[in-house]
């Protein structure tokens, strides 16, 4: 493999490690890659990011929480129960830790998939698990229809 092919795989899986449906994968199929490196490279990205943001995120919140206090001491922490807010917390009643997981890679982002799901729950291997699996069943599903999707709008720009 040339180096331009190498660049365009390191930075698939850079995105699939933030943002595997919106930017990783849609970039995967305008590269026009097979399905077996696209399997290779996103589900790659997407278990990497999740065990990644899985074990740093307690220390991430934590660092955060200090620094917010020593900058800020007398500031109080403003609940904001907003659209998504609400929506998780609805998902984490009624499905747990496997609902948080599959709404991740798609909707949230593997980082703050990864964050809530670990701040909820407290298991980060369990955590990074089940954001694994959904990366790997989200890259699988949106291969498919990201694909179909450009094979059809190619005869629009032909």
């Amino acid at each position: 493999m040339d180096s331009p092919e190498w660049g365009k795989i390191i930075s698939v899986f850079i995105a699939c490690t933030l943002k595997l449906g919106i930017v990783g994968l849609p970039m995967a199929a305008a590269f026009k890659f097979s399905f077996l490196k696209t399997l290779l490279v996103c589900s790659s990205g997407g278990i990497c990011g999740s065990f990644v943001f899985g074990y740093l995120s307690e220390e991430i919140i934590i660092l955060w929480d200090k620094v917010m206090k020593r900058f800020f001491p007398n500031k109080k922490k403003a609940k904001a129960f907003t659209r998504t807010n609400r929506m998780i917390v609805r998902i984490k009643k009624k499905f747990g830790i496997i609902g948080i997981a599959f709404i991740s890679p798609l909707f949230l982002s593997i980082p703050l998939g990864s964050f809530v799901a670990v701040h909820f729950f407290r298991d980060r291997l369990k955590t990074a698990l089940y954001i694994s699996i959904s990366s790997i069943a989200w890259t699988i599903i949106l291969y498919f229809v990201y694909n179909g999707f450009y094979d059809k709008m190619k005869h629009f720009f032909d």
